[in-house]
């Protein structure tokens, strides 16, 4: 009872036990599968890592277990292989993926504690079997200390892709590779360091594309501030500007959920004495709730995917009690919003940025990715009247409101127990232009966090408020217009509590569109059924046998050099 009581059915989960980051994640056109990776700590559900844990699907919401892509290894990566991505290439005609990770040798690691000179590498494991199985390479690390020495607060999470925009500023061949590691200068701030290769075997050191100082405002006109380190960090190029994704850590009086947050920053690369610098343009946040460690890749239709981490919210003892602990957010689509500029809207809004040339303003758009859809398994609903007559611990529902005067507040209750002593409420508040999820009332035992999870939202002049949102057990994920992304967990403490019922005020219900689906598809069928379930092992020997039941193909680097 305790394992499934808040356990969501419709997302991307561990088998069991903690996990966090998804760390790495590609589509394999012969198979036609995609493979996600994920932080891992089999055996409990207390924080930590010891292994890659692996997922496949055909359409990045049904999934199947694999056998952990990596694990921690007897020297340069004993302590942990933390985050990193996949890439993936055709050499001679075949599919080789790369695996990149952070090797860590030495423990504790965080920005607040003396760095331990060598506790953090970059290293690879390679796969010619579509990720069946891994190896790593004999020249492993590939990079071995961090530029800043000991004065370096983190140096992990490489993030490896081609990068067209930046090819085309050093004049170098569209086929080079770069590294972004997520890092920070003790005493100065967070930053990001680049490298490149033409082999993604042998790297060169190119600069500090970003170097920010700690606790900076991001923009004269923005709330946020940049934290002390980077971590996950990622760049693409969407429409006509250049991107970076990453978290940012903060100090211990940060009010947000485990003292960071997720953030995007638009802008311009240039050179600055010939080394590539970015210069930022505009930002927001890529969630405002609690989805962390944001993870990128293409799908099979070269749309950009983002995947994020969506920590507990429980109390200590009902984590452990549930003997498992996170899971991923819905995936997510990133793609640049081009609007006509609306004199005196945007001036002081950092997440938008203005193209006089053009006429036109841009900003980051967030949107569930079409995929998520497949989770529907039946026909919807199409009243608000209807909402109040599901019972359902998962739904989708999509609402688009017409006729706005720009100071309506609506509310949906959801996780609503008979009276309402247990309820959720996910509020729209035009008015004040903020969107949160209100869970003062949401667990009578106090099983959760009571704080509001909330973020700023305006609309623009004349338009219509887009919603979508998903309840799924103890996950509440809610999308606005598509540019805004809120990630919420909740515990109601009642058997009960799955009703629903909403409030628009006066707002005349005639002006709404609106449809719910509910009963969502459950997104490990294969574990219900007790095929390919990865047994819980009781120690980490359990887990190493349980990767080795599986033939492993040995691959050296320098057969991939040979052919590269």
């Amino acid at each position: 009872m305790a394992f499934n009581r808040f356990r969501p059915t419709g997302h991307f989960i561990a088998p069991h036990s903690w996990s966090n980051d998804p760390c790495g994640a590609v589509y394999v056109p012969e198979t036609k599968e995609y493979l996600v990776c994920y932080q891992w700590n089999p055996g409990t559900s207390d924080g930590g890592n010891c292994a890659w844990g692996m997922a496949r699907s055909k359409d990045l919401v049904i999934w199947e277990d694999c056998a952990p892509a990596i694990r921690n290894g007897p020297s340069y990566d004993s302590l942990g292989v933390f985050s990193g991505s996949i890439v993936s290439r055709l050499i001679d005609g075949e599919r080789v993926l790369f695996l990149f990770y952070t090797s860590v040798s030495a423990l504790p690691i965080h920005w607040s504690k003396p760095y331990i000179w060598g506790c953090e590498s970059q290293s690879v494991a390679v796969s010619t079997d579509f990720g069946r199985s891994w190896h790593r390479s004999h020249d492993n690390p590939l990079l071995s200390m961090p530029p800043k020495g000991e004065a370096t607060t983190g140096w992990r999470d490489p993030f490896v892709s081609q990068w067209s925009s930046l090819s085309t500023l050093l004049g170098v061949g569209q086929e080079t590779s770069y590294m972004m590691i997520a890092s920070g200068e003790r005493g100065r701030g967070p930053q990001l360091h680049l490298y490149k290769s033409h082999d993604l075997c042998n790297w060169d050191y190119l600069s500090v594309l970003l170097d920010v100082k700690r606790g900076s405002k991001i923009s004269k006109n923005s709330r946020l501030r940049f934290g002390n380190n980077f971590e996950c960090a990622s760049f693409f190029s969407a429409g006509q500007m250049n991107y970076i994704l990453l978290g940012v850590e903060e100090d211990e009086d940060s009010l947000r959920h485990n003292y960071h947050y997720t953030l995007w920053l638009s802008g311009t690369l240039r050179l600055e004495d010939g080394k590539p610098r970015f210069d930022i343009s505009g930002h927001g946040l890529a969630d405002h709730g609690i989805s962390y460690a944001p993870h990128i890749f293409r799908d099979s239709k070269d749309r950009l995917i983002q995947l994020g981490w969506a920590d507990e919210a429980a109390k200590k003892h009902v984590v452990k009690g549930q003997g498992w602990a996170g899971c991923l957010a819905h995936p997510r689509e990133l793609f640049e919003v081009s609007k006509p500029i609306v004199p005196g809207t945007a001036m002081d809004a950092p997440e938008w940025t203005l193209h006089k040339s053009s006429g036109r303003m841009t900003t980051l758009g967030i949107r569930p990715a079409p995929q998520v859809a497949h989770l529907r398994r039946q026909s919807s609903l199409s009243s608000l009247k209807a909402f109040v007559g599901i019972r359902a611990t998962t739904c989708e529902v999509e609402a688009t409101f017409f006729n706005l005067s720009g100071t309506e507040k609506f509310v949906f209750n959801v996780f609503e127990s008979p009276g309402s002593v247990e309820v959720t409420k996910l509020v729209f508040d035009l008015g004040n232009g903020r969107i949160t999820v209100d869970r003062s009332q949401s667990s009578l035992s106090k099983l959760g966090a009571d704080t509001p999870d909330s973020g700023c939202f305006r609309l623009l002049p004349g338009e219509d408020l887009s919603v979508k949102f998903f309840l799924d057990v103890s996950l509440v994920e809610i999308y606005a217009n598509d540019r805004f992304a809120l990630t919420s967990r909740v515990y109601p403490s009642l058997d009960t509590s799955r009703f629903a019922s909403y409030d628009l005020g006066a707002f005349d219900e005639r002006n709404v569109q609106f449809e719910c689906w509910e009963d969502l598809k459950v997104a490990w069928p294969a574990r219900r059924s007790g095929r390919g379930v990865l047994e819980e092992p009781r120690s980490i020997a359990d887990l190493k046998s349980q990767g080795e039941r599986i033939h492993v193909k040995t691959l050296t680097m320098h057969t991939v050099d040979s052919v590269e």
